[in-house]
């Protein structure tokens, strides 16, 4: 007779035992599996809340592709994306690009941890979750493979961490600590505690809400379906968390202030310009702010308490930089548009009006850039594509290894540290603090522009662009409408 799924699950997923011919501690070394070292004794009341078994995961997953594909099928032609605002094809280049080879990062750090572990379950869990990110690398290539014949911007869902281009060379740096240099235990905290509970399970909701008022109906199945599967082994980061803080409450204390820090800046260029920029204005509900407000600080914040732990030291300064951090990587972006894979639009005045009122305490500090580029487009006529810059680039921090656009357009936060005889320049004070705290991690890590004085990159902005960031004309980014705004009048006097 067959055993019942709750007679035999509990027993297949904590399959553990005691060695024979080696210790434990040559099983699973620190070095590989993790900090605080514990025997196993002390993880085995690891526990996962939603448990599944193997032949369920597939049934469950066979389903979900199911549905993916039969919304391609239906919707997700070049013709259906045609129909699309030229603004919301960028939000979904910015996605596509830095969603799938990251995800396939994160097959390696779970894969890590389905061996070094150190609980049964906890591997059996990374194993699913293994599959899970190999699934989600293969969703975003699959679907917008047949639109690089359309437009080859989209080219870039496959090519960006394959080049040098800034962005890349920012979000590699964070996936490639996150996801393939983590050990299990901070790999559990930083990606399923902090990255994916704290910030991509929620705005994976809110971008397919997004979408659905869009219309697009194939990115709204697609992060769905990803959602499901984050929301499950995310799960692993709690059970985790709660065993370090049993142990060294003050080590999981510092990974989360840590990654916090780190997945705020990535999380705010990829999802901060998604919401307030790229969204067509009759269909924002909602700002980047309020979002975040709303959905990861109080949602995070109850979540250290349940565990015991402290809000990030650096707090009044990241909901501070709620205000004005993606702003002003924005507008660094549409300055040196032409250092980017998707266009960006130019904000209206009614968009502007909107920012103005969801961001009334720092809204007026942005407001003159913009009257100052839409100045430029009147004088220059649509259609003449120009760009802001002169010929060099532009400063990166030495850690998160973004543009310097922290702090404020009044008060800019750069510090510098100087470091076994070479100065570096962070952004802002939690860059500089997490630098301070694992200098051999970074220290070694040259941003575009150390890459320029070590001869690495040319020093020629057209020719970086070109020979080093592996754009050309028909991929770099431009304005959205190339300068066609019916509200863009010609000034008074122009000779336009």
């Amino acid at each position: 007779m067959l055993l019942k799924r709750h007679e035999w699950l509990d027993l297949a997923r904590k399959l553990d035992w005691q060695y024979s011919y080696v210790a434990e501690r040559d099983v699973f070394p620190e070095a590989m599996s993790g900090r605080p070292w514990l025997e196993h004794a002390e993880w085995s009341d690891w526990d996962e809340p939603y448990r599944t078994s193997y032949a369920e995961y597939v049934a469950t997953q066979h389903e979900k592709e199911a549905a993916v594909h039969a919304v391609r099928d239906a919707v997700g032609r070049v013709a259906d994306f045609e129909r699309h605002d030229r603004a919301w094809l960028s939000a979904l280049k910015l996605h596509a690009a830095t969603l799938p080879l990251a995800e396939f990062a994160a097959v390696v750090g779970n894969l890590r941890a389905a061996r070094f572990g150190r609980d049964g379950a906890w591997r059996t869990m990374a194993t699913l979750g293994a599959l899970d990110e190999l699934r989600h690398t293969q969703i975003p290539l699959t679907v917008l493979h047949d639109l690089v014949a359309w437009d080859p911007q989209f080219d870039w869902t496959h090519r960006l961490f394959h080049t040098n281009e800034w962005v890349a060379i920012a979000a590699r740096h964070f996936a490639d600590e996150l996801l393939l240099l983590s050990n299990p235990v901070e790999f559990a905290v930083a990606t399923h505690f902090v990255f994916e509970t704290g910030f991509t399970n929620l705005q994976f909701v809110a971008l397919s809400a997004v979408a659905h008022a869009v219309g697009d109906r194939m990115f709204e199945k697609m992060v769905q379906s990803i959602q499901t599967d984050e929301a499950r082994h995310a799960q692993i980061g709690g059970a985790v968390v709660k065993k370090v803080c049993e142990h060294d409450r003050a080590y999981a204390q510092y990974l989360v202030d840590k990654w916090f820090w780190r997945s705020w800046h990535f999380f705010a260029v990829v999802t901060g310009f998604a919401m307030d920029y790229l969204t067509p204005l009759t269909h924002r509900k909602s700002s980047f702010r309020e979002f975040m407000q709303e959905w990861v600080l109080e949602q995070f914040e109850r979540t250290l308490r349940d565990y015991g732990l402290e809000r990030p030291w650096y707090w009044d300064e990241f909901e501070r930089s709620l205000g004005y951090y993606h702003h002003q990587v924005y507008a660094s972006a549409y300055s040196y548009r032409a250092t980017v894979w998707f266009d960006l639009p130019l904000p209206s005045p009614a968009e502007r009006a909107w920012l103005a009122e969801k961001y009334p305490e720092s809204w007026a500090d942005f407001a003159p850039i913009w009257e100052r580029v839409s100045d430029r487009w009147r004088a220059s006529g649509p259609g003449i594509e120009w760009y802001t810059h002169g010929v060099t680039p532009v400063g990166f921090c030495s850690l998160c290894q973004l543009v310097l656009s922290a702090g404020t357009p009044r008060k800019n936060s750069a510090c510098v540290r100087d470091h076994g005889g070479r100065r570096y320049i962070f952004c802002s004070a939690p860059c500089a603090w997490i630098f301070e705290h694992e200098p051999e991690r970074y220290a070694a890590h040259h941003t575009v522009v150390d890459r320029i004085l070590a001869g690495e990159a040319p020093a020629n902005l057209i020719a970086l662009v070109r020979d080093y960031f592996g754009l050309d004309e028909a991929t770099w980014g431009k304005d959205s409408s190339r300068g066609r705004y019916p509200w863009l009048a010609p000034a008074v006097g122009s000779a336009k």
